[in-house]
């Protein structure tokens, strides 16, 4: 699989060297988008996979006055069973773990890192439901916070879609989420979702639809009890593949939040989830992703947060097939909204550079730099703008068997 680098980034498996279902895809279809090797997926296979991995970084904690540096050895095994063709019907569970073996900071969490997704798709004719649970425990860092954080995330999604007509249909999604962090500083909360798609298909690979959806965010025995809110959205969106060599998916939309009762004014703001991917000349592959969302601010120092980031991307081959280099730069800003750090804006960058060369089948070694910057803002004096701000580089190196 592709190193840290990779600007397509799957945020839940993040850290675990793995795409899990989609990556048995890749193998199912024998294309060499990420891997060069063709494995055939018929009605059931095992996926083992392991990477030794040696990260160097040079600010592990982001503390702007006292930068300590690590270096890190970790295994990170992992096993995904599917039963089924990945583009068809089919269940799979994925197990991931990440072993720490060495770190030169003793102040480090030692504990592993855990992974589970369990998950289905069923279709038939006209109809097609497909679900996911997830558990994931995880030290990292953790851009939106702005620091090293310890945390448990839960989620569960689930999707039914109907085809009405030969060019539309009608859907109905649901995900439940769960946010609990070790430290005692930070928000524990619980966030649920429904919503409801039209689809209309505009070509003959390609839908548009709208989707309007309901809400919770759910705060945990916090004292900002002005974070509980209802919310409600409404967007437009698209998915396919709108040419040979283009294709986009996701939405943009506004979120409305409606607080309860006595807590603060009602508040607002657009929202999205949108990625696309190009490969205009057969051999680089172009990407760009779009993320914009509203939720509980998790350091108690305002009710929400609103993240905004863009992330650009470039992967291709490298004089081989089997070497292959990938660049990406982020662009994001934190907007605080309600409680003391009201108006506050925060904004960061950063770049990642890297390169995956498969040795022989199965076995690859990868190498990757990433670094990112964040400011914060200056509106309370330069004392809290240097409290609030940021840098950090991370070299990776890793070795891995996969699949």
């Amino acid at each position: 699989m592709p190193s840290a680098a990779r600007a397509a980034r799957d945020a839940f498996t993040s850290g675990f060297y793995t795409r899990g279902v989609d990556a048995a895809s890749y193998l199912d279809q024998g294309g060499a988008t990420e891997d060069p090797f063709y494995v055939s997926v018929q009605t059931g296979a095992l996926l083992p996979r392991v990477s030794l991995a040696v990260l160097q970084d040079d600010n592990v904690f982001l503390d702007p006055t006292n930068e300590t540096a690590n270096t890190s050895l970790l295994l990170v095994p992992g096993l995904l069973g599917i039963w089924g063709r990945p583009a068809g019907n089919h269940l799979y569970a994925d197990y991931g773990l990440i072993l720490p073996l060495y770190d030169s900071a003793e102040e480090l969490d030692d504990r592993p890192s855990h992974l589970l997704r369990l998950g289905g798709n069923y279709q038939t004719g006209k109809s097609q439901i497909q679900g996911q649970l997830g558990y994931r425990r995880l030290e990292d860092v953790d851009t939106v916070v702005g620091a090293r954080v310890s945390k448990r995330d839960w989620i569960g999604d689930l999707g039914l879609e109907h085809r009405l007509s030969g060019k539309s249909s009608a859907g109905l999604q649901g995900r439940a989420e769960m946010h609990e962090f070790d430290a005692d500083e930070y928000v524990d909360y619980n966030r649920y979702y429904g919503a409801g798609r039209l689809y209309h298909r505009v070509s003959a690979k390609t839908q548009m639809f709208v989707q309007g959806g309901i809400g919770r965010d759910d705060p945990r025995e916090s004292a900002e009890a002005a974070s509980a809110a209802d919310f409600y959205d409404l967007s437009l969106g698209v998915r396919g593949k709108q040419s040979p060599k283009f294709h986009a998916t996701g939405r943009v939309g506004y979120m409305w939040r409606s607080y309860d009762e006595g807590a603060r004014e009602d508040y607002s703001h657009w929202i999205a989830s949108l990625e696309a991917e190009s490969t205009p000349f057969g051999l680089a592959t172009f990407s760009g992703e779009l993320h914009a969302d509203i939720r509980p601010s998790t350091d108690s120092s305002a009710t929400d947060v609103v993240d905004q980031e863009a992330v650009l991307g470039a992967s291709r081959r490298l004089f081989v097939e089997r070497l292959r280099g990938n660049v990406s730069a982020t662009f994001g800003q934190i907007d605080y909204s309600g409680g003391g750090e009201d108006g506050r804006t925060d904004r960061y960058w950063g770049f990642s550079a890297g390169a995956d060369w498969w040795t022989r089948e199965r076995f690859s070694f990868g190498l990757a730099y990433s670094y990112m910057r964040r400011d914060g803002d200056g509106g309370d004096g330069p004392e809290a703008q240097e409290a609030t701000s940021y840098e950090q580089g991370r070299w990776t190196l890793r070795a891995s068997w996969n699949y």
